[in-house]
């Protein structure tokens, strides 16, 4: 009797071990088989799909379009299998032609290489070009036309606080609207599918990025709104040559801006700038005047160029001075001087010497 319940206490136990590991088991052999499936392309829906991997595309990214499309069932499963299987793996941007039926090793091989190449065209901005100065370089990078890029420079139609503040400016006086605000950088789009729009907002995002909120603070502090700041570097810009004059040159403007009797900024390059703008079609004397800082008082109505990260900085921080006159000769050498009478005696010597630019 004793033998006979100790075996059914054995048999029991046993089953309820059975029991307990099929309620563990059963679960995690159910949530493993999908994975299993999944992994070995068995039992998988026939279901092409089309991956683009663009150049700003990070290996988390793919693998979770590629598991919201039905093709992997788990994008950390499939990235820990190409971890451990090819530790060398690298993405390539193009155009793969897959399928969810397909093995993770079936994928692995067909995401080595693109069906389709991408073709991306890469332009570089100077700093201190102006808008239509831009639109050739972009023209010429084969991306968009001069024409489709000067309406989408000449537009309020994007989504940063700062092209708010630029509303408030009297429109009837500004040339191209976004003019200093296409930020100086090298840029690089997919050639067949980028439309004008799209550059031009990369850029007002590049100078988002760069002209930071610390930088603006300052220029209030210094009595400067977004646009005088952005303006004053445009002016700056035009004129220097370097850092080391930047802060020098920005010294002179802020000399003049600062005195009772010398408010005029008399910079060329802001006439040139003005006169450039008379082919336009809401062009006019006023507009002419707005720019043209032997004319305005102060700066001009807005930028004449956009200008660089360098020479915004040169505005914040001056180098002190008491100049209100700079001039340079054809070498490209600056002359810093305090007083008109010093100022023409450095052109008089300048002429003398066979250097007068």
């Amino acid at each position: 009797m004793k033998k006979k319940t100790i075996f059914l206490i054995g048999i029991a136990v046993f089953l309820l071990f059975v029991v307990i590991g099929c309620i563990i088991l059963v679960p995690k052999i159910k949530g493993y088989l999908p994975y299993y499936y999944d992994k070995n392309g068995k039992n998988q829906e026939d279901k092409p799909y089309t991956l683009t991997i663009e150049k700003t595309d990070f290996e988390n990214e793919v693998a979770a379009e590629l598991a919201e499309n039905g093709i992997i069932c788990s994008s950390a499963r499939f990235l820990n299998y190409i971890k451990e299987n090819y530790p060398n793996f690298v993405w390539y941007n193009g155009i793969y032609h897959l399928n969810a039926n397909m093995s993770y090793k079936e994928l692995c091989e067909a995401l080595s290489e693109p069906d389709e190449k991408l073709d991306y065209v890469k332009f570089v901005v100077p700093e201190g070009k102006t808008v239509r100065e831009i639109a050739k370089i972009v023209a010429e990078s084969g991306l968009c036309t001069e024409e489709e890029f000067l309406a989408a420079a000449d537009s309020y139609d994007y989504d940063y606080s700062f092209v708010n503040e630029l509303k408030k400016r009297d429109q009837s006086l500004i040339g191209y609207k976004l003019e200093g605000y296409l930020f100086p950088a090298t840029y690089e789009f997919r050639a067949d599918t980028v439309t004008s729009h799209e550059i031009v907002n990369k850029m007002l995002k590049t100078f988002s990025e760069y002209i930071t909120d610390e930088m603006f603070s300052k220029a209030g502090t210094l009595g400067l709104s977004l646009n005088e700041f952005i303006t004053f570097g445009s002016v700056v810009q035009a004129e220097a040559f370097g850092k080391d004059s930047m802060v020098k040159v920005s010294s002179v403007f802020w000399n003049r801006l600062n005195s009772n009797d010398m408010r005029l900024l008399q910079s060329d390059p802001t006439t040139n700038y003005a006169q450039s703008l008379n082919d336009l079609e809401r062009y006019s004397a006023d507009m002419k005047r707005a720019y043209d800082t032997y004319s305005c008082i102060g700066l001009p109505v807005g930028p004449t160029n956009c200008p660089g990260i360098d020479v915004l900085n040169a505005v914040l921080a001056p180098e002190e001075t008491d100049y209100f006159y700079f001039v340079t000769d054809k070498n490209g050498n600056f002359y810093f001087n305090k007083t008109l009478a010093d100022h023409n005696r450095t052109i008089k010597s300048l002429v003398s010497q066979g250097l007068w630019a």
